[in-house]
């Protein structure tokens, strides 16, 4: 016997087994799927709906004003600018971006104390924040009259009251962890186990706290116990109310004579504008909503002519869930491993699942339905599952090779 025919064997061999269970115990196996669907779909409670991420656009700094709220156009529009940039925004965002390297890095350094240093600077970093005042023929302007002003934190966060800032600017930075306190931070024994105390213990794709208060997302910070690139990062994020150039200019200016950098960039050419949407649009799921229903209605006429199945609407049924919990369950074990989807509405990856997970439905029912009919339905399950083992492996062989040359593309939505 060739390794080809022993493989195929023991594939044909697992293949009835596995059908033979399922026919013999339909409830308790449908339940154990159907936890599996939901534990593989948990992280998808985390995610934006499609097509309800954030969109972006941006514009020149020069010469920037706010757009007008009677949609005319503007400087730099050259008929591309999205329906949504139209009138003041709820804020702006400025922030304050600090690298520090820690060096010389001796081995005997402990995490604990190494991060110290770089994150101290951040006390001095907002008090000449806060104290900055641009002064000119028109008067004195204080950060107090161009930020935005926070009057109440909303009722899920209110637990984090000694974190966040409440009635007072907008004003975020790795200090809040230590209430901005610099003699808090000095007699703080683990300022690691500090910043981690409020991470979640269970999976989180959103942001979280320590995302927030370091204004980029955690793995880029640093600061952790596995740190080997001795690069510590943190912002300290601004909220303002409104856009002034001089004010933010005179701010740089400052920042830039107070910590001299031969490394420090004052890039500022474009403003990037960020637009939530707040709920997904009808529009936007009838084509998907089209291909199931389309998936089903050929299901259901394909085993028309098929007695043996005794009902072709649950037929159908069964085979739109398994290739929606397909969908699901895929884009949920991406994002469990941090590859979360790109696709705005997911234009690709729906049809090709259900491509992919129709062909499956068909074969497996024609071959249950051509066994001999005199043995047992669970039997005639297994057996039909096992006379289809080889063809479906092989074929699933192909479409894992196929999957895998578009990963190392390196194009971004194949991946």
């Amino acid at each position: 016997m060739t390794l080809t025919e022993k493989l195929r064997e023991r594939i044909s061999r697992a293949f009835y087994n596995h059908g033979l269970l399922c026919a013999s115990y339909p409830i308790p196996i449908i339940l154990f799927t159907g936890l599996c669907i939901l534990a593989c779909c948990y992280p998808l409670l985390k995610l934006p709906l499609p097509g309800t991420g954030p969109v972006e656009y941006s514009t020149p700094v020069k010469d920037y004003t706010p757009p007008s709220p009677d949609g005319g156009l503007q400087q730099g529009d050259l008929g591309e600018r999205p329906d949504w940039y139209v009138g003041a925004p709820v804020a702006y965002i400025q922030q304050i971006f600090v690298k520090a390297t820690v060096s010389p890095w001796q081995k005997n350094f402990l995490a604990v104390d190494v991060f110290r240093s770089p994150l101290s600077r951040v006390f001095q970093l907002v008090e000449e924040i806060r104290n900055h005042a641009l002064r000119d023929s028109s008067g004195v302007k204080s950060l107090e009259e161009v930020c935005l002003q926070v009057t109440d934190l909303l009722p899920g966060l209110r637990k984090l009251r000694n974190l966040l800032p409440e009635h007072g600017c907008l004003l975020l930075s790795p200090g809040n962890f230590w209430q901005n306190d610099r003699e808090r931070f000095n007699a703080d024994p683990d300022i690691i186990k500090t910043i981690h105390q409020h991470e979640p213990k269970t999976l989180q794709t959103s942001a979280t706290l320590k995302d927030l208060l370091f204004g980029l997302p955690g793995k880029y910070s640093g600061v952790n116990l596995y740190n080997r690139k001795r690069v510590v990062s943190y912002t300290v994020t601004l909220g303002l109310q409104r856009y002034d150039s001089r004010f933010l200019s005179s701010l740089r200016s400052r920042l830039k004579l107070l910590h001299p950098s031969p490394n420090c960039t004052l890039r500022e050419e474009n403003i990037v504008h960020v637009h939530f949407k707040e709920e997904i649009g009808i529009a936007e799921l009838i084509p998907l909503v089209t291909t199931y229903i389309i998936l089903f209605a050929y299901i259901y006429f394909s085993t028309r002519k098929i007695d043996m199945v005794k009902s072709k609407w649950g037929l159908a049924l069964a085979a739109v869930v398994t290739v929606l919990s397909s969908l699901l369950m895929s884009v949920g074990l991406c994002t469990l491993f941090g590859l979360t989807p790109t696709l705005n509405g997911g234009e690709i990856f729906p049809y090709l699942v259900v491509v992919i997970g129709l062909e499956n439905v068909l074969v497996l029912t024609k071959s249950v339905v051509s066994t001999p009919v005199d043995l047992e339905v669970k039997l005639r399950i297994a057996q039909g599952l096992s006379n289809e083992s080889w063809s479906i492996m092989k074929n699933m062989a192909t479409e894992l090779g196929i999957i895998l040359i578009g990963y190392f593309t390196l194009v971004p939505a194949i991946q």
